[in-house]
């Protein structure tokens, strides 16, 4: 397996998290988008898991598996933390 194939893996992920958030942000209100959130995040380590597994490839799993959640848990954190700002303002 090649390191672009490798990244292409993780990457993809990250662009699970970035459609999720986007997708809580805009059609979720109220105290329920944190919740979904949540669930993004369990959504994302599902696929990681998918992904990562589909590969077949033991060398570097638990690096792999690790960047992909870690980014995406950057991802949606950082939205959880626009979202709880702009709720503060907003009052």
């Amino acid at each position: 397996m090649t390191v672009g194939r490798t990244w292409t893996g993780i990457v993809s992920v990250w662009g699970v998290a970035v459609l999720a958030v986007v997708c809580v942000t805009v059609f979720a209100t109220g105290d329920s988008r944190f919740t979904l959130l949540w669930l993004a995040l369990a959504a994302c380590s599902l696929v990681t898991f998918v992904i990562q597994l589909s590969t077949h490839r033991k060398v570097g799993f638990i690096d792999r598996v690790g960047a992909s959640i870690v980014g995406a848990l950057v991802i949606i954190g950082g939205t959880g933390v626009y979202l709880s700002l702009a709720a503060l303002l907003e009052r």
